[in-house]
C-alpha cells in the first residue's frame, strides 16, 4: 500500500465518519477539516495531491474564521468555537474547556469593535483586557500589523491553566498554513476588505495562559524567517514576535506606527477581575462551557472616542524595530 494511499485514507478518517455528525458548514459525515497529523509527520508535512472531502465551500477564507487587526480597539482574533461538535463532544459535554492547542482546527473569530467579518461574532465584553498594536510597513514586501495583550480566559470560556507549575503555556497556534502543508486552520485567513486590512492575506496567532499576540501579514509570507513564519508554532509571542508582557504592556490599549515612530493610546475602562482564573473544569462547570460572558453591542469595553498621539521615536523604538523588522528573504513554497 502506497504512503499516499495511507496518508489519504488516514487525513479522511480524522475528520469524517460516514453517517457520522455533520458541523454547518461542511459536507455530510465530517466534523472538522484538517489533516491526520501523524500521517502528516510520515509524509514530511506534505500531502502532494491529497484531497480534503471535508473542505468546506468556497470563497476562501470562510466565513466565521476570519481575522483582522486595524488598531487595538478594533480587531478579530481566532478562538475555541463553542458550537464545535468535536469540542462538546470531547470537553464541554465533560464539563471541561478546552486549550488553545486543544481547539487547533476548531475556531470562531471574534472581533472587538464595531466591524464584524461574515460570520464573526462579537468578544465577550472585557474578554480582552490590553491590547497593544503595531504597524511594520518598513520592509517592501513583509508589510505586517501585530498585536498581543492580556485576555480574560473565564469570560472567553477558555482553559488557561498551565501543563507544569510556572510554565509558560502559549505554544497554540491558529494560522492559515495549507491543507497540504497540514495546517490546522486551512480555510481560515485575514478579512481584506476596505474595513479590515486591504493587501493582508495570511496570520499567524498565538495564545495561552492568559497571553495572546497575532500578525496579519501580506501574501508570501509564511515561510521560515518571515513575518508569519510557520515554523514558529511553538516558540511563543516573547520569542517570535519580540513582545513583551509587563511593565507598560502590562495593561492599556496602544497603537504605534514604526514608519514615523509615533504611538496612540485609547482609553478604555476594564473593571477589576472578580475572581481569579478557574481551572478548566471548574470554569465550564460555571459557565455551561463554551464561549462565556457577556457580549457587548460590539464586544468592547468603554473606548474614548479620542486617542492621545504621543510621539516616542526613542532609542527604545530604534531596539524594538531590530527585534520585529525581518532583514532577510528566505525561499519558501507557501505563496
Amino acid at each position: 500500500m502506497s504512503l499516499a494511499f495511507l496518508v489519504a485514507v488516514s487525513s479522511v478518517s480524522a475528520q469524517f465518519l460516514e453517517g457520522g455528525p455533520t458541523q454547518p458548514g461542511l459536507p455530510t459525515g465530517c466534523v472538522g477539516s484538517f489533516p491526520n497529523l501523524t500521517q502528516c509527520t510520515i509524509a514530511n508535512y506534505y500531502l502532494g495531491d491529497t484531497v480534503d472531502r471535508c473542505a468546506p465551500p468556497a470563497p476562501y477564507p470562510v466565513a466565521g474564521q476570519q481575522v483582522y487587526i486595524k488598531d487595538s480597539t478594533n480587531f478579530c482574533l481566532n478562538l475555541p468555537n463553542p458550537d464545535s461538535i468535536f469540542l462538546f463532544n470531547n470537553y464541554y459535554s465533560w464539563k471541561k474547556l478546552p486549550t488553545i492547542v486543544q481547539a487547533e482546527g476548531f475556531v470562531q473569530s471574534y472581533c472587538m469593535g464595531s466591524y464584524l467579518p461574515p460570520g464573526s461574532k462579537p468578544l465577550p465584553q472585557y474578554g480582552i483586557r490590553s491590547a497593544h498594536v503595531v504597524k511594520n510597513f518598513t520592509v517592501p514586501g513583509q508589510n505586517y500589523y501585530q498585536i498581543h495583550g492580556y485576555m480574560d480566559c473565564d469570560l472567553l470560556g477558555i482553559n488557561c491553566t498551565s501543563t507544569a507549575p510556572g510554565r509558560y503555556d502559549d505554544a497554540g497556534q491558529y494560522d492559515d498554513g495549507p491543507f497540504i502543508n497540514c495546517g490546522k486552520e486551512p480555510y481560515s485567513g485575514v478579512d481584506a476588505s476596505a474595513a479590515a486590512n486591504p493587501g493582508m492575506q495570511h496570520y499567524v496567532e498565538m495564545a495561552g495562559n492568559g497571553l495572546f499576540c497575532m500578525r496579519v501579514c501580506e501574501k508570501g509570507n509564511l515561510g521560515p524567517g518571515l513575518p508569519c513564519d510557520l515554523t514558529q508554532d511553538t516558540a511563543g509571542c516573547e520569542k517570535f514576535m519580540k513582545v513583551q508582557f509587563l511593565g507598560e504592556y502590562a495593561t492599556g490599549f496602544s497603537y504605534m506606527d514604526l514608519a514615523n515612530g509615533v504611538k496612540t493610546t485609547a482609553s478604555v475602562f476594564i473593571p477589576p477581575k472578580t475572581s481569579a482564573t478557574l481551572s478548566g473544569a471548574s470554569a465550564a462547570a460555571t459557565t455551561g462551557g463554551g464561549a462565556a460572558g457577556p457580549a457587548g453591542s460590539a464586544g468592547d469595553a468603554a473606548v474614548s472616542p479620542t486617542a492621545v498621539p504621543t510621539a516616542k521615536k526613542s532609542a527604545s523604538l530604534q531596539i524594538f524595530n531590530a527585534f520585529v523588522v525581518v532583514l532577510s528573504v528566505a525561499p519558501f513554497f507557501f505563496m
